[in-house]
Protein backbone atom coordinates (compact mmCIF):
# COMPACT_ATOMS: atom_id res chain seq x y z
CA UNK A 1 0.00 0.00 0.00
CA UNK A 2 1.58 3.20 -0.95
CA UNK A 3 0.58 6.87 0.18
CA UNK A 4 0.16 7.61 -3.23
CA UNK A 5 -2.90 5.70 -3.52
CA UNK A 6 -4.69 7.14 -0.78
CA UNK A 7 -6.78 10.08 -1.10
CA UNK A 8 -6.52 12.44 2.34
CA UNK A 9 -9.99 12.90 4.67
CA UNK A 10 -10.71 16.76 3.64
CA UNK A 11 -13.32 17.49 5.91
CA UNK A 12 -11.90 16.66 10.22
CA UNK A 13 -15.39 17.33 11.48
CA UNK A 14 -16.85 14.45 9.60
CA UNK A 15 -14.91 12.36 11.13
CA UNK A 16 -14.49 13.63 14.57
CA UNK A 17 -16.22 10.77 17.21
CA UNK A 18 -16.74 12.00 20.75
CA UNK A 19 -14.10 10.29 22.76
CA UNK A 20 -14.59 7.09 21.16
CA UNK A 21 -13.04 6.51 17.66
CA UNK A 22 -12.02 9.02 15.46
CA UNK A 23 -11.85 8.63 11.11
CA UNK A 24 -10.74 11.93 10.81
CA UNK A 25 -7.65 11.09 9.20
CA UNK A 26 -8.80 8.47 7.51
CA UNK A 27 -7.81 8.40 3.81
CA UNK A 28 -9.85 6.37 0.96
CA UNK A 29 -9.04 4.23 -2.50
CA UNK A 30 -11.80 4.28 -4.69
CA UNK A 31 -10.89 1.55 -7.07
CA UNK A 32 -12.45 -0.81 -7.33
CA UNK A 33 -14.55 -0.43 -4.67
CA UNK A 34 -14.26 2.31 -1.96
CA UNK A 35 -12.31 1.51 0.76
CA UNK A 36 -10.93 3.92 3.98
CA UNK A 37 -8.13 3.61 6.06
CA UNK A 38 -7.16 5.07 9.53
CA UNK A 39 -4.38 4.49 12.20
CA UNK A 40 -5.09 5.48 15.50
CA UNK A 41 -8.12 5.43 16.02
CA UNK A 42 -8.87 4.59 19.65
CA UNK A 43 -7.54 6.90 22.40
CA UNK A 44 -4.67 5.01 24.09
CA UNK A 45 -6.76 4.89 27.33
CA UNK A 46 -9.54 3.24 25.77
CA UNK A 47 -8.02 0.93 23.45
CA UNK A 48 -5.72 -0.74 26.32
CA UNK A 49 -9.00 -1.13 28.31
CA UNK A 50 -10.69 -2.76 25.36
CA UNK A 51 -7.90 -4.97 24.93
CA UNK A 52 -7.52 -6.01 28.47
CA UNK A 53 -11.32 -6.79 28.77
CA UNK A 54 -11.43 -8.77 25.36
CA UNK A 55 -13.68 -11.65 25.56
CA UNK A 56 -12.71 -15.29 26.42
CA UNK A 57 -12.06 -17.88 23.44
CA UNK A 58 -14.83 -20.46 24.45
CA UNK A 59 -17.64 -17.77 23.99
CA UNK A 60 -16.61 -17.63 20.54
CA UNK A 61 -17.84 -19.76 17.31
CA UNK A 62 -16.12 -21.41 14.74
CA UNK A 63 -16.54 -20.69 11.55
CA UNK A 64 -15.21 -23.27 8.92
CA UNK A 65 -17.93 -22.50 6.38
CA UNK A 66 -16.46 -18.68 6.34
CA UNK A 67 -12.99 -20.07 6.12
CA UNK A 68 -10.92 -20.60 9.66
CA UNK A 69 -12.49 -18.03 12.24
CA UNK A 70 -14.26 -17.61 15.30
CA UNK A 71 -16.72 -15.10 15.92
CA UNK A 72 -18.78 -13.96 18.60
CA UNK A 73 -22.00 -11.35 17.85
CA UNK A 74 -25.69 -10.89 17.35
CA UNK A 75 -25.58 -13.96 15.12
CA UNK A 76 -22.75 -16.31 16.81
CA UNK A 77 -23.99 -17.33 20.16
CA UNK A 78 -26.10 -14.16 20.72
CA UNK A 79 -26.97 -14.95 24.50
CA UNK A 80 -23.31 -15.47 25.30
CA UNK A 81 -22.57 -11.95 23.64
CA UNK A 82 -24.84 -10.20 25.47
CA UNK A 83 -24.26 -11.47 28.35
CA UNK A 84 -20.42 -10.55 28.42
CA UNK A 85 -21.85 -6.79 26.41
CA UNK A 86 -24.37 -6.38 29.69
CA UNK A 87 -21.59 -7.65 32.21
CA UNK A 88 -18.38 -5.70 30.76
CA UNK A 89 -18.55 -1.60 31.23
CA UNK A 90 -16.18 -0.88 29.16
CA UNK A 91 -17.95 -2.99 26.34
CA UNK A 92 -20.87 -1.70 27.49
CA UNK A 93 -19.61 1.79 26.76
CA UNK A 94 -18.72 0.58 23.09
CA UNK A 95 -22.10 -1.16 22.42
CA UNK A 96 -23.88 1.93 23.07
CA UNK A 97 -21.31 4.20 21.06
CA UNK A 98 -21.87 1.76 17.77
CA UNK A 99 -25.74 1.65 18.24
CA UNK A 100 -25.87 5.33 18.66
CA UNK A 101 -27.50 7.73 15.47
CA UNK A 102 -24.03 9.93 16.22
CA UNK A 103 -21.85 6.72 15.50
CA UNK A 104 -24.15 6.10 11.69
CA UNK A 105 -24.12 10.39 11.12
CA UNK A 106 -20.50 10.44 11.79
CA UNK A 107 -19.77 7.76 9.16
CA UNK A 108 -22.58 8.87 6.67
CA UNK A 109 -20.89 12.87 6.70
CA UNK A 110 -17.25 11.51 6.70
CA UNK A 111 -17.88 9.15 3.29
CA UNK A 112 -20.03 11.85 1.93
CA UNK A 113 -17.33 14.63 2.62
CA UNK A 114 -15.06 12.36 0.33
CA UNK A 115 -17.38 12.22 -2.59
CA UNK A 116 -19.02 8.91 -1.50
CA UNK A 117 -22.78 9.70 -0.97
CA UNK A 118 -24.88 7.01 -0.42
CA UNK A 119 -27.83 8.89 -0.26
CA UNK A 120 -28.70 8.19 3.40
CA UNK A 121 -29.67 11.74 4.52
CA UNK A 122 -33.20 10.76 5.08
CA UNK A 123 -33.05 7.52 6.05
CA UNK A 124 -34.45 7.20 9.68
CA UNK A 125 -31.45 5.90 12.03
CA UNK A 126 -32.77 2.84 14.44
CA UNK A 127 -31.16 3.52 17.96
CA UNK A 128 -32.94 0.99 20.05
CA UNK A 129 -30.90 -2.12 21.14
CA UNK A 130 -30.90 -5.02 23.15
CA UNK A 131 -29.70 -2.60 26.28
CA UNK A 132 -32.22 -0.20 25.24
CA UNK A 133 -35.66 0.10 28.45
CA UNK A 134 -38.38 -2.42 27.39
CA UNK A 135 -40.81 0.76 27.06
CA UNK A 136 -38.83 1.95 24.34
CA UNK A 137 -38.02 -1.97 22.61
CA UNK A 138 -41.75 -2.47 23.00
CA UNK A 139 -42.34 0.75 20.48
CA UNK A 140 -39.90 -0.31 18.60
CA UNK A 141 -41.44 -3.29 18.01
CA UNK A 142 -44.29 -1.67 17.33
CA UNK A 143 -43.05 0.64 14.45
CA UNK A 144 -41.60 -2.26 12.64
CA UNK A 145 -45.05 -3.81 12.41
CA UNK A 146 -46.47 -1.12 11.17
CA UNK A 147 -43.72 -0.20 8.49
CA UNK A 148 -44.67 -3.90 7.20
CA UNK A 149 -47.66 -3.19 6.61
CA UNK A 150 -47.21 -0.03 4.87
CA UNK A 151 -44.50 -1.05 2.93
CA UNK A 152 -42.67 2.13 4.82
CA UNK A 153 -39.11 2.49 3.76
CA UNK A 154 -36.12 0.89 5.52
CA UNK A 155 -34.51 2.26 8.32
CA UNK A 156 -30.80 2.15 9.45
CA UNK A 157 -29.20 0.06 11.87
CA UNK A 158 -25.77 -1.12 13.71
CA UNK A 159 -24.31 -4.26 14.84
CA UNK A 160 -20.79 -5.38 15.40
CA UNK A 161 -19.13 -8.55 15.77
CA UNK A 162 -15.85 -9.83 18.01
CA UNK A 163 -13.59 -11.65 15.53
CA UNK A 164 -10.55 -13.98 15.97
CA UNK A 165 -8.29 -15.21 13.03
CA UNK A 166 -5.99 -18.08 14.56
CA UNK A 167 -2.32 -17.09 13.67
CA UNK A 168 -1.93 -20.58 12.55
CA UNK A 169 -3.70 -20.73 9.59
CA UNK A 170 -6.60 -18.50 10.23
CA UNK A 171 -8.33 -16.76 7.23
CA UNK A 172 -11.70 -15.06 5.20
CA UNK A 173 -12.41 -16.28 1.66
CA UNK A 174 -12.98 -13.95 -0.82
CA UNK A 175 -16.53 -12.21 -0.45
CA UNK A 176 -18.98 -9.06 -1.02
CA UNK A 177 -20.49 -8.57 2.19
CA UNK A 178 -24.38 -9.32 2.46
CA UNK A 179 -26.54 -7.14 0.44
CA UNK A 180 -28.27 -5.50 3.29
CA UNK A 181 -25.06 -4.37 4.14
CA UNK A 182 -23.84 -0.47 3.26
CA UNK A 183 -20.60 0.01 5.19
CA UNK A 184 -18.31 -1.94 7.21
CA UNK A 185 -16.01 -1.00 9.41
CA UNK A 186 -12.70 -2.89 10.65
CA UNK A 187 -10.61 -2.03 13.67
CA UNK A 188 -7.89 -4.60 15.02
CA UNK A 189 -7.31 -5.09 18.44
CA UNK A 190 -4.30 -5.99 19.01
CA UNK A 191 -1.43 -5.28 21.70
CA UNK A 192 2.02 -3.98 20.29
CA UNK A 193 4.39 -6.38 19.85
CA UNK A 194 1.97 -9.11 19.63
CA UNK A 195 1.46 -10.17 15.73
CA UNK A 196 4.55 -10.42 13.47
CA UNK A 197 4.10 -8.88 10.19
CA UNK A 198 5.51 -11.75 8.53
CA UNK A 199 2.72 -13.69 9.36
CA UNK A 200 0.41 -12.11 6.99
CA UNK A 201 -3.19 -10.92 8.57
CA UNK A 202 -3.73 -8.50 6.15
CA UNK A 203 -7.13 -7.20 4.33
CA UNK A 204 -6.85 -8.05 0.54
CA UNK A 205 -8.57 -6.33 -1.99
CA UNK A 206 -9.04 -8.51 -4.68
CA UNK A 207 -10.62 -8.66 -8.27
CA UNK A 208 -11.98 -11.68 -9.45
CA UNK A 209 -10.05 -13.20 -12.50
CA UNK A 210 -12.93 -14.25 -14.22
CA UNK A 211 -14.66 -11.26 -15.54
CA UNK A 212 -17.81 -12.73 -15.78
CA UNK A 213 -17.78 -13.49 -11.84
CA UNK A 214 -17.33 -9.62 -10.99
CA UNK A 215 -20.94 -8.56 -10.32
CA UNK A 216 -21.45 -10.33 -7.12
CA UNK A 217 -23.65 -8.45 -5.21
CA UNK A 218 -25.35 -11.21 -3.40
CA UNK A 219 -21.90 -12.04 -1.78
CA UNK A 220 -21.54 -15.19 -3.63
CA UNK A 221 -18.38 -16.53 -1.59
CA UNK A 222 -15.41 -17.65 -4.11
CA UNK A 223 -12.11 -19.42 -3.26
CA UNK A 224 -8.64 -17.75 -3.07
CA UNK A 225 -7.48 -19.25 -6.26
CA UNK A 226 -10.49 -17.15 -8.03
CA UNK A 227 -9.25 -13.82 -7.15
CA UNK A 228 -6.02 -11.78 -7.67
CA UNK A 229 -5.25 -9.48 -4.82
CA UNK A 230 -5.02 -5.60 -5.92
CA UNK A 231 -3.95 -4.37 -2.64
CA UNK A 232 -3.28 -5.58 0.90
CA UNK A 233 -3.47 -3.06 3.93
CA UNK A 234 -1.71 -4.72 6.58
CA UNK A 235 -2.87 -5.70 10.01
CA UNK A 236 -1.65 -3.35 12.41
CA UNK A 237 -2.44 -2.50 16.05
CA UNK A 238 -5.48 0.58 16.53
CA UNK A 239 -6.43 0.63 13.20
CA UNK A 240 -9.84 1.11 11.23
CA UNK A 241 -10.44 0.05 7.82
CA UNK A 242 -13.74 0.86 5.79
CA UNK A 243 -15.65 -0.70 2.81
CA UNK A 244 -18.22 0.42 1.13
CA UNK A 245 -20.85 -2.96 0.16
CA UNK A 246 -21.19 -2.77 -3.46
CA UNK A 247 -21.60 -5.29 -6.78
CA UNK A 248 -17.76 -6.42 -6.99
CA UNK A 249 -16.43 -5.25 -3.18
CA UNK A 250 -14.23 -8.37 -3.31
CA UNK A 251 -12.30 -8.73 -0.01
CA UNK A 252 -10.41 -11.67 2.08
CA UNK A 253 -7.49 -12.51 4.24
CA UNK A 254 -5.49 -14.82 3.09
CA UNK A 255 -4.20 -17.95 5.33
CA UNK A 256 -1.90 -16.67 7.92
CA UNK A 257 1.47 -18.34 8.22
CA UNK A 258 2.03 -18.02 12.18
CA UNK A 259 2.89 -21.90 12.01
CA UNK A 260 2.62 -23.10 16.23
CA UNK A 261 1.74 -19.66 17.37
CA UNK A 262 -1.09 -19.07 19.46
CA UNK A 263 -1.71 -15.19 18.87
CA UNK A 264 -5.10 -14.49 17.41
CA UNK A 265 -5.82 -11.54 14.59
CA UNK A 266 -8.54 -10.03 17.07
CA UNK A 267 -10.70 -7.88 15.50
CA UNK A 268 -14.06 -5.61 16.05
CA UNK A 269 -16.85 -5.41 12.68
CA UNK A 270 -19.47 -2.66 12.71
CA UNK A 271 -22.03 -3.05 9.77
CA UNK A 272 -23.97 -0.51 9.53
CA UNK A 273 -27.01 -1.86 7.55
CA UNK A 274 -30.28 -0.93 5.70
CA UNK A 275 -33.17 -3.40 7.45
Amino acid sequence: MTSASLREGRDPAAGRSDGMVSLAAMRFVYEPFPVGYASSVFPPDVYRELLATWPAKDLFEFKAGLGKKYSLSEVSNRDAYHSFIRSSPPWRRFYEWAKSGSFVRQVRDLLASQGIDLGLQSVPINTVHYLSPWTQQLRHQMRKRLRRLSAHRSVLSTRFEFSMLPADGGCIKPHTDSATKLITLVLSMVDDGVWDARWGGGTAILRPKDATQNFNFVNRQMEFTDCEALQTFPFRPNQCLLFVKTFNSHHAVYPITGHGSEAMRQTLTINIERS
